[in-house]
Protein backbone atom coordinates (compact mmCIF):
# COMPACT_ATOMS: atom_id res chain seq x y z
CA UNK A 1 0.00 0.00 0.00
CA UNK A 2 2.72 2.46 0.70
CA UNK A 3 4.46 1.46 -2.51
CA UNK A 4 1.15 1.93 -4.30
CA UNK A 5 0.67 5.39 -2.53
CA UNK A 6 4.13 6.56 -2.97
CA UNK A 7 3.82 5.73 -7.10
CA UNK A 8 0.71 7.39 -7.28
CA UNK A 9 2.13 10.49 -5.42
CA UNK A 10 4.65 10.15 -7.97
CA UNK A 11 2.27 10.11 -11.35
CA UNK A 12 0.37 12.55 -9.34
CA UNK A 13 3.16 14.65 -8.99
CA UNK A 14 4.10 14.52 -12.61
CA UNK A 15 0.51 15.06 -13.88
CA UNK A 16 0.67 18.44 -11.74
CA UNK A 17 3.89 19.23 -12.87
CA UNK A 18 3.03 18.76 -16.77
CA UNK A 19 -0.52 20.38 -15.77
CA UNK A 20 1.99 23.35 -14.67
CA UNK A 21 4.14 24.10 -17.52
CA UNK A 22 0.78 23.82 -19.98
CA UNK A 23 -0.40 26.88 -17.63
CA UNK A 24 2.81 28.40 -18.34
CA UNK A 25 3.18 27.88 -22.39
CA UNK A 26 -0.02 29.34 -22.56
CA UNK A 27 0.19 32.40 -20.06
CA UNK A 28 3.78 32.89 -22.29
CA UNK A 29 1.77 32.60 -25.54
CA UNK A 30 -0.74 35.11 -24.40
CA UNK A 31 2.34 37.47 -23.20
CA UNK A 32 4.17 37.09 -26.36
CA UNK A 33 0.30 37.55 -28.72
CA UNK A 34 0.14 41.33 -26.44
CA UNK A 35 3.51 42.24 -27.70
CA UNK A 36 3.01 41.31 -31.19
CA UNK A 37 0.27 42.88 -31.38
CA UNK A 38 1.94 46.35 -30.84
CA UNK A 39 0.62 48.85 -27.92
CA UNK A 40 -1.41 50.60 -29.66
CA UNK A 41 -3.48 51.56 -26.52
CA UNK A 42 -2.52 52.66 -23.55
CA UNK A 43 -1.83 50.41 -20.50
CA UNK A 44 -5.04 51.12 -18.99
CA UNK A 45 -6.74 51.16 -22.25
CA UNK A 46 -5.40 47.86 -23.54
CA UNK A 47 -7.23 45.85 -20.54
CA UNK A 48 -8.66 42.73 -22.10
CA UNK A 49 -12.18 42.26 -21.80
CA UNK A 50 -13.65 39.03 -20.63
CA UNK A 51 -13.42 37.50 -23.91
CA UNK A 52 -9.74 37.78 -24.04
CA UNK A 53 -9.92 40.93 -26.43
CA UNK A 54 -8.62 44.45 -26.76
CA UNK A 55 -11.26 46.81 -25.92
CA UNK A 56 -11.68 49.10 -28.58
CA UNK A 57 -11.16 53.17 -27.77
CA UNK A 58 -14.09 54.96 -28.25
CA UNK A 59 -14.07 58.58 -30.18
CA UNK A 60 -13.64 60.84 -26.73
CA UNK A 61 -10.58 58.17 -25.63
CA UNK A 62 -9.02 58.12 -28.93
CA UNK A 63 -9.06 62.46 -29.00
CA UNK A 64 -7.67 62.10 -25.32
CA UNK A 65 -4.96 60.27 -26.08
CA UNK A 66 -4.18 61.90 -29.36
CA UNK A 67 -3.34 65.12 -27.45
CA UNK A 68 -0.86 63.43 -24.96
CA UNK A 69 0.79 61.66 -28.13
CA UNK A 70 4.52 62.36 -29.46
CA UNK A 71 5.47 61.79 -33.03
CA UNK A 72 8.73 60.74 -33.52
CA UNK A 73 10.39 60.28 -37.13
CA UNK A 74 13.18 59.19 -38.90
CA UNK A 75 13.85 56.37 -36.53
CA UNK A 76 15.77 53.41 -37.27
CA UNK A 77 14.64 50.44 -39.20
CA UNK A 78 16.17 48.28 -36.32
CA UNK A 79 15.22 50.22 -33.11
CA UNK A 80 12.98 48.16 -31.36
CA UNK A 81 10.28 49.67 -28.73
CA UNK A 82 13.24 49.29 -25.63
CA UNK A 83 15.97 50.77 -27.54
CA UNK A 84 13.67 53.81 -28.51
CA UNK A 85 12.85 54.16 -25.02
CA UNK A 86 15.87 54.24 -23.45
CA UNK A 87 17.26 56.51 -25.73
CA UNK A 88 13.82 58.81 -25.09
CA UNK A 89 14.46 58.26 -20.95
CA UNK A 90 18.25 59.63 -21.66
CA UNK A 91 17.62 62.62 -23.54
CA UNK A 92 14.82 63.74 -20.91
CA UNK A 93 16.55 63.21 -18.11
CA UNK A 94 15.59 64.38 -15.11
CA UNK A 95 13.15 67.06 -16.96
CA UNK A 96 10.65 64.33 -17.49
CA UNK A 97 10.25 61.08 -15.73
CA UNK A 98 6.83 60.13 -17.03
CA UNK A 99 5.52 57.41 -18.76
CA UNK A 100 6.76 56.74 -22.46
CA UNK A 101 4.50 54.20 -23.27
CA UNK A 102 3.06 52.48 -25.41
CA UNK A 103 5.00 53.04 -28.24
CA UNK A 104 4.20 51.28 -31.94
CA UNK A 105 5.95 52.01 -35.11
CA UNK A 106 4.56 52.87 -38.53
CA UNK A 107 5.50 54.02 -42.32
CA UNK A 108 8.06 50.38 -41.77
CA UNK A 109 10.37 50.10 -45.20
CA UNK A 110 9.63 46.88 -46.97
CA UNK A 111 12.03 45.60 -49.51
CA UNK A 112 10.26 46.38 -52.90
CA UNK A 113 9.17 42.98 -53.13
CA UNK A 114 6.99 42.68 -50.68
CA UNK A 115 5.41 45.83 -51.70
CA UNK A 116 2.96 44.43 -54.58
CA UNK A 117 -0.05 43.55 -52.59
CA UNK A 118 -1.85 43.62 -49.10
CA UNK A 119 -1.17 40.36 -48.00
CA UNK A 120 3.14 40.35 -49.28
CA UNK A 121 3.10 43.78 -47.30
CA UNK A 122 1.31 41.74 -43.80
CA UNK A 123 3.76 38.65 -44.68
CA UNK A 124 6.52 41.00 -45.29
CA UNK A 125 6.35 42.90 -41.59
CA UNK A 126 5.84 38.79 -40.21
CA UNK A 127 9.07 38.46 -41.33
CA UNK A 128 10.63 41.57 -41.13
CA UNK A 129 12.04 41.97 -44.58
CA UNK A 130 13.13 45.70 -44.43
CA UNK A 131 15.35 47.91 -46.20
CA UNK A 132 18.87 48.32 -45.08
CA UNK A 133 21.04 51.51 -45.23
CA UNK A 134 20.51 54.80 -44.26
CA UNK A 135 17.36 55.04 -45.87
CA UNK A 136 15.94 52.51 -43.88
CA UNK A 137 13.68 54.53 -41.37
CA UNK A 138 10.47 54.40 -39.60
CA UNK A 139 7.96 56.39 -37.68
CA UNK A 140 7.33 56.24 -33.98
CA UNK A 141 3.87 57.07 -31.62
CA UNK A 142 4.71 57.26 -28.11
CA UNK A 143 2.05 58.23 -26.39
CA UNK A 144 3.26 60.75 -22.65
CA UNK A 145 1.81 61.67 -18.96
CA UNK A 146 -0.25 63.88 -20.06
CA UNK A 147 -0.85 66.95 -22.87
CA UNK A 148 1.15 69.60 -20.69
CA UNK A 149 4.12 67.41 -21.16
CA UNK A 150 3.95 66.84 -25.26
CA UNK A 151 5.70 70.27 -26.09
CA UNK A 152 8.48 69.81 -23.27
CA UNK A 153 9.52 66.16 -24.69
CA UNK A 154 9.37 67.19 -28.34
CA UNK A 155 11.98 70.37 -27.39
CA UNK A 156 14.16 67.56 -25.96
CA UNK A 157 13.93 65.17 -28.60
CA UNK A 158 14.11 66.66 -31.91
CA UNK A 159 16.89 67.17 -33.96
CA UNK A 160 18.73 64.58 -31.57
CA UNK A 161 21.21 62.33 -33.42
CA UNK A 162 20.11 58.70 -33.31
CA UNK A 163 22.51 57.12 -35.23
CA UNK A 164 25.48 58.09 -38.01
CA UNK A 165 22.55 58.53 -40.53
CA UNK A 166 19.43 59.43 -38.86
CA UNK A 167 18.36 63.11 -36.90
CA UNK A 168 14.99 62.38 -34.94
CA UNK A 169 12.11 65.01 -36.02
CA UNK A 170 9.54 65.16 -32.78
CA UNK A 171 6.37 66.81 -32.95
CA UNK A 172 2.89 66.65 -31.94
CA UNK A 173 0.04 64.87 -33.27
CA UNK A 174 -3.45 66.44 -34.28
CA UNK A 175 -3.77 69.87 -32.79
CA UNK A 176 -0.87 70.00 -31.17
CA UNK A 177 1.26 69.56 -34.29
CA UNK A 178 3.63 71.93 -35.02
CA UNK A 179 5.40 71.16 -37.97
CA UNK A 180 1.91 70.29 -40.19
CA UNK A 181 2.71 73.53 -41.93
CA UNK A 182 6.29 74.68 -42.32
CA UNK A 183 7.32 78.66 -42.33
CA UNK A 184 7.92 79.16 -45.97
CA UNK A 185 10.10 82.51 -45.36
CA UNK A 186 12.15 79.66 -43.88
CA UNK A 187 11.63 77.22 -45.98
CA UNK A 188 12.87 76.30 -49.43
CA UNK A 189 11.71 73.04 -52.15
CA UNK A 190 13.81 70.72 -53.62
CA UNK A 191 12.69 68.86 -56.65
CA UNK A 192 13.88 65.90 -58.77
CA UNK A 193 15.18 64.42 -55.67
CA UNK A 194 16.02 60.80 -55.90
CA UNK A 195 13.54 57.88 -54.58
CA UNK A 196 16.52 56.59 -51.96
CA UNK A 197 17.17 60.46 -50.65
CA UNK A 198 17.15 60.75 -47.10
CA UNK A 199 16.74 63.48 -44.81
CA UNK A 200 20.81 63.14 -43.62
CA UNK A 201 21.02 63.87 -47.37
CA UNK A 202 19.43 66.72 -48.02
CA UNK A 203 20.91 68.62 -44.67
CA UNK A 204 24.04 67.55 -45.54
CA UNK A 205 23.81 69.30 -48.98
CA UNK A 206 21.81 72.35 -47.61
CA UNK A 207 24.87 72.51 -44.52
CA UNK A 208 26.56 75.27 -46.31
CA UNK A 209 23.54 78.06 -46.34
CA UNK A 210 22.50 77.19 -42.59
CA UNK A 211 21.20 75.07 -40.24
CA UNK A 212 18.11 73.18 -41.18
CA UNK A 213 15.87 72.37 -38.08
CA UNK A 214 13.24 70.24 -39.84
CA UNK A 215 13.13 68.28 -43.22
CA UNK A 216 9.86 66.85 -44.91
CA UNK A 217 10.12 63.98 -47.40
CA UNK A 218 6.81 63.33 -49.53
CA UNK A 219 6.77 59.39 -49.75
CA UNK A 220 4.86 56.78 -51.15
CA UNK A 221 2.32 55.45 -48.33
CA UNK A 222 3.23 51.76 -49.37
CA UNK A 223 6.60 51.80 -50.85
CA UNK A 224 8.21 54.54 -48.79
CA UNK A 225 10.17 56.27 -51.39
CA UNK A 226 10.56 59.44 -52.01
CA UNK A 227 7.92 61.07 -54.44
CA UNK A 228 10.50 63.38 -55.97
CA UNK A 229 10.04 66.31 -53.91
CA UNK A 230 10.70 67.34 -50.69
CA UNK A 231 10.64 70.47 -47.94
CA UNK A 232 13.53 72.13 -45.73
CA UNK A 233 13.28 74.67 -43.17
CA UNK A 234 16.19 76.15 -41.83
CA UNK A 235 16.66 78.15 -38.52
CA UNK A 236 17.25 81.38 -39.67
CA UNK A 237 15.60 83.83 -42.57
CA UNK A 238 18.78 84.59 -44.41
CA UNK A 239 19.32 80.55 -45.29
CA UNK A 240 16.90 80.35 -47.77
CA UNK A 241 18.57 82.94 -49.91
CA UNK A 242 22.10 81.55 -49.57
CA UNK A 243 19.96 77.94 -50.70
CA UNK A 244 18.66 79.17 -53.48
CA UNK A 245 22.46 79.93 -55.10
CA UNK A 246 23.27 76.18 -54.65
CA UNK A 247 22.95 73.39 -57.46
CA UNK A 248 23.55 70.57 -55.64
CA UNK A 249 23.83 66.96 -56.12
CA UNK A 250 22.24 64.04 -54.36
CA UNK A 251 23.26 60.21 -55.13
CA UNK A 252 24.76 61.73 -58.49
CA UNK A 253 21.75 63.42 -59.58
CA UNK A 254 21.60 67.46 -59.82
CA UNK A 255 18.45 68.69 -57.78
CA UNK A 256 17.01 72.01 -57.76
CA UNK A 257 15.94 74.38 -54.98
CA UNK A 258 13.09 77.00 -55.08
CA UNK A 259 10.90 79.29 -52.75
CA UNK A 260 8.12 77.90 -51.28
CA UNK A 261 5.22 79.78 -52.71
CA UNK A 262 2.07 80.65 -50.64
CA UNK A 263 -0.84 79.01 -52.57
CA UNK A 264 -3.99 80.27 -50.27
CA UNK A 265 -6.04 82.13 -51.69
CA UNK A 266 -6.74 84.50 -48.15
CA UNK A 267 -2.87 85.56 -48.66
CA UNK A 268 -2.30 85.61 -52.63
CA UNK A 269 -5.44 86.86 -54.64
CA UNK A 270 -6.57 84.69 -57.47
CA UNK A 271 -7.38 86.09 -60.70
CA UNK A 272 -11.24 85.89 -60.08
CA UNK A 273 -10.47 87.77 -56.76
CA UNK A 274 -9.74 91.43 -57.03
CA UNK A 275 -7.20 93.30 -54.15
CA UNK A 276 -9.39 95.55 -52.03
CA UNK A 277 -8.97 99.09 -52.96
CA UNK A 278 -8.02 100.38 -49.73
CA UNK A 279 -5.13 97.65 -49.22
CA UNK A 280 -1.91 99.50 -49.20
CA UNK A 281 0.03 97.88 -51.91
CA UNK A 282 -3.27 98.97 -54.38
CA UNK A 283 -2.64 102.35 -52.83
CA UNK A 284 0.89 102.56 -54.23
CA UNK A 285 0.43 101.26 -57.57
CA UNK A 286 -2.82 104.17 -58.14
CA UNK A 287 -0.06 106.79 -56.54
CA UNK A 288 2.38 105.53 -59.18
CA UNK A 289 0.50 105.56 -62.11
CA UNK A 290 -0.33 109.26 -61.32
CA UNK A 291 2.78 110.26 -60.57
CA UNK A 292 3.71 109.00 -64.37
CA UNK A 293 0.59 110.79 -65.53
CA UNK A 294 2.26 114.26 -64.17
CA UNK A 295 6.14 113.61 -65.54
CA UNK A 296 4.32 112.73 -69.21
CA UNK A 297 2.28 115.86 -69.27
CA UNK A 298 4.90 118.27 -67.52
CA UNK A 299 7.19 116.85 -70.58
CA UNK A 300 4.74 117.44 -73.09
CA UNK A 301 4.07 120.76 -72.04
CA UNK A 302 8.10 121.58 -72.13
CA UNK A 303 8.05 120.34 -75.54
CA UNK A 304 5.24 122.50 -76.62
CA UNK A 305 6.78 125.94 -75.08
CA UNK A 306 10.25 124.69 -76.79
CA UNK A 307 8.82 124.39 -79.94
CA UNK A 308 6.60 127.58 -79.82
CA UNK A 309 9.71 129.53 -79.09
CA UNK A 310 11.71 128.25 -81.61
CA UNK A 311 9.31 128.92 -84.46
CA UNK A 312 8.41 125.45 -84.92
CA UNK A 313 4.96 124.32 -85.74
CA UNK A 314 4.11 121.05 -83.40
CA UNK A 315 3.07 118.01 -85.29
CA UNK A 316 -0.52 117.11 -85.44
CA UNK A 317 -1.98 113.92 -84.64
CA UNK A 318 -3.61 110.88 -86.96
CA UNK A 319 -6.93 111.61 -86.06
CA UNK A 320 -6.11 115.38 -86.84
CA UNK A 321 -4.65 114.96 -89.70
CA UNK A 322 -7.21 112.38 -90.92
CA UNK A 323 -10.17 115.02 -90.21
CA UNK A 324 -8.53 118.12 -91.96
CA UNK A 325 -8.10 115.36 -95.52
CA UNK A 326 -11.91 114.73 -94.98
CA UNK A 327 -12.96 118.19 -94.36
CA UNK A 328 -10.33 118.99 -97.62
CA UNK A 329 -12.00 116.73 -99.81
CA UNK A 330 -15.71 117.84 -98.56
CA UNK A 331 -14.66 121.56 -99.92
CA UNK A 332 -13.09 120.03 -103.03
CA UNK A 333 -16.38 118.54 -104.16
CA UNK A 334 -18.65 121.62 -103.58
Amino acid sequence: MLRASAGSARVGKRRGNVGNEGLGKKAKAKVVKQEDAGAAEGAEEASPSAGGKKRKLDDSELKEREKRTMFVGNVPVAWTEKRLRGFLRVACGTTYEGQLKPIWFRSLPLESRWNTSKELRKAGRIKQAYMEGAEAAKNAYVVLRGPEDVPTVVKLVNNLQADTGHILRADGVGESAVLKKFDRKRSVFLGSLPRRVTEDDIRWVLWPAGQVDAVRIVRNKITQECQGFAFARFQERWSVKEALKLWPKIHGKEIRITKVEDSSAEDKPGKDQARPEDHPAAKRIVLKQQRRERQKAKKKKEWLANAKTSGLRPGKSKKVKKKLKQSNRKKAGR
